[in-house]
C-alpha cells in the first residue's frame, strides 16, 4: 500500500482514553526475512511461547525500529528486501479488523539514496511519528520524513442551545485529517552513519549522531519552525575533546534532564541538560571504566524515576552484564556499576519497562542468532537465569502495547 492509497484512520485528533493493560512487544526479523512479533501474555508477565508472522512481505535483516502511534497503538519500521523501500506498519484501530495490523505501508526512500545505514523512528512534538534516515551514499546525509498535523475548517451545523427549542446554525473550526498523512522527505544538513534520539521535556526531538569518523553531533528541533529541516537548532559537534565514539544512548530522567551517555572503547561517559529544554549541556563526564571494551549500552527509565543503564562488556561467552542507576535528583548520584548478568559478547542490549515500572533487559546474540530477557526483581535485583525468546533471529525491536487486541 502507497502512502496515496492510505486511509488517514489514525489521525482523527488526539486520543487520551487510559490504556487498557501494558505490555512488552517485541519484534523481530528473522535471517530469511520474516517479520515476526511477541507480546507477553499478561501485563508483568510472560512471553508468548511461539512468534507470529505479522505480514508475508520480507524485509532487510539489519534494521527495525519500534513506536507506539499518537493514540499508542503498536508501529513498526522496516526496510522492505523486494524494493529497498521504507514499510512503516501498525496496529489495526479497529479491534473488528480481520487483522491486527494494517497493510504495511510503503513510504519510498528519497531520491538518490540507494540504502540506508541506520533508520529512526520517534514521536514527536505533535506526538505524531517521525522517521530519519541516513544514506548508505558516499555522502551520509540524513533525511526525515513526518506525519502530518490535522487541519482545521470551519463548518455551519445546526444546535438548539440550553433553555430554548429552536434551532440555530453557528460556524464552528472542525479539526480534520490532513489531505497528505505523510510529509514529504526533506534532507537534513549534515552527514551521520548512526543515529539515536530521545524527546525533550516539552516533546520537541533531540537528536544525535556519529559520522564516519567516529564524531558525535546534536540538534535541537526548534520551538518556532518545528517542522522544517531550516527550523532546526543547527548540528552541534559535542566531542568535547574525545574521539572514537561508537555509541550514543539518550534518556530523559525524572526531573525531566536528557542525558547522553557513549561509548568509547572501555570507557563510558555522560553529559546532561544544564536545565530543563536547555541546548546546552555538561561537558563530558567519565562515568565508568571497564577491564574490557564496551560492546553494547542500554538505557531506560528505572522504577525510582531515575535512569538506569547497562553495558555488555568483554567478547566470547559468559561476558559480564554492568548496571548502573540514579539514586537522586542529582544527576551525579549513581550507584556503581556492578554485574547483574552474564551473556554472550557481542549481543546487543535493549531495555523495556513492564507496567509495574520494573525493568526487563533483553539480548539478540548474533552468534547463535537467538534472544533471550532477563526480568527485574526489585531495583536491585535481577533474575538468575535468562529465559529464551527463540530463533533464528537478526534483529529486533521493542515497544510498549498498550491497546487491546482480540489475540
Amino acid at each position: 500500500m502507497s502512502v496515496e492509497e492510505a486511509v488517514p484512520e489514525e489521525f482523527e485528533g488526539n486520543v487520551t482514553a487510559d490504556p487498557v493493560y501494558f505490555r512488552i512487544f517485541f519484534a523481530a526479523v528473522t535471517p530469511d526475512g520474516a517479520l515476526e512479533y511477541k507480546d507477553q501474555t499478561s501485563e508483568n508477565g510472560a512471553f508468548s511461547t511461539s512468534f507470529t508472522q505479522l505480514t508475508n512481505s520480507s524485509f532487510a535483516t539489519d534494521r527495525l525500529n519500534a513506536s507506539v502511534t499518537q493514540e499508542g497503538y503498536v508501529a513498526l519500521l522496516a526496510e522492505d528486501n523486494a524494493s529497498g523501500n521504507l514499510a512503516y506498519i501498525r496496529e489495526n484501530r479497529d479491534e473488528n479488523a480481520p487483522q491486527r495490523f494494517a497493510d504495511p505501508l510503503d513510504l519510498g526512500k528519497p531520491a538518490g539514496v540507494p540504502g540506508f545505514n541506520d533508520t529512526l523512528l520517534i514521536n514527536g512534538v505533535t506526538g505524531r511519528q517521525n522517521i530519519f534516515v541516513t544514506s548508505s551514499a558516499p555522502d551520509n546525509a540524513i533525511w526525515w520524513r513526518f506525519q502530518n498535523n490535522n487541519t482545521v475548517q470551519m463548518e455551519t451545523i445546526t444546535v438548539v442551545p440550553p433553555g430554548t427549542t429552536t434551532p440555530i446554525e453557528v460556524t464552528v473550526p472542525v479539526e480534520i485529517p490532513p489531505s497528505q498523512p505523510w510529509a514529504d522527505w526533506q534532507q537534513m544538513a549534515g552527514a551521520l552513519r548512526s543515529l539515536a534520539a530521545t524527546q525533550n521535556a516539552d516533546g520537541r526531538i533531540i537528536l544525535t549522531g556519529i559520522n564516519s569518523d567516529g564524531v558525535p553531533y546534536l540538534n535541537f528541533q526548534s520551538t518556532d519552525r518545528p517542522l522544517l529541516p531550516e527550523g532546526w537548532e543547527g548540528w552541534q559537534d559535542i566531542s568535547g575533546g574525545l574521539t572514537g565514539f561508537e555509541q550514543l544512548v539518550l534518556c530523559i530522567d525524572s526531573n525531566a534532564l536528557v542525558h547522553i551517555f557513549a561509548r568509547i572503547g572501555k570507557n563510558i561517559y555522560m553529559k546532561a541538560q544544564d536545565e530543563v529544554s536547555s541546548l546546552d549541556f555538561s561537558d563530558w563526564a567519565l562515568f565508568a571504566t571497564f577491564g574490557a571494551p564496551v560492546g553494547s549500552m542500554a538505557a531506560s527509565n528505572s522504577s525510582n524515576g531515575g535512569i538506569y543503564l547497562v553495558a555488555l562488556t568483554g567478547s566470547g561467552s559468559d561476558c559480564p552484564v554492568y548496571a548502573s542507576y540514579q539514586t537522586s535528583s542529582l544527576e551525579t548520584s549513581w550507584t556503581a556499576p556492578r554485574v547483574i548478568a552474564h551473556v554472550d559478547g557481542g549481543s546487543t542490549l535493549k531495555l523495556q519497562p513492564n507496567a509495574n515500572t520494573l525493568l526487563s533487559l533483553f539480548a539478540l546474540n548474533p552468534a547463535s542468532s537467538t534472544a533471550s530477557y532477563l526480568p527485574q526483581i526489585s531495583l536491585d535485583h535481577w533474575s538468575a537465569t535468562w529465559t529464551s525468546l527463540g530463533g533464528p533471529l537478526s534483529v529486533s525491536a521493542l515497544t510498549r502495547d498498550v491497546t487491546p487486541n482480540t489475540e
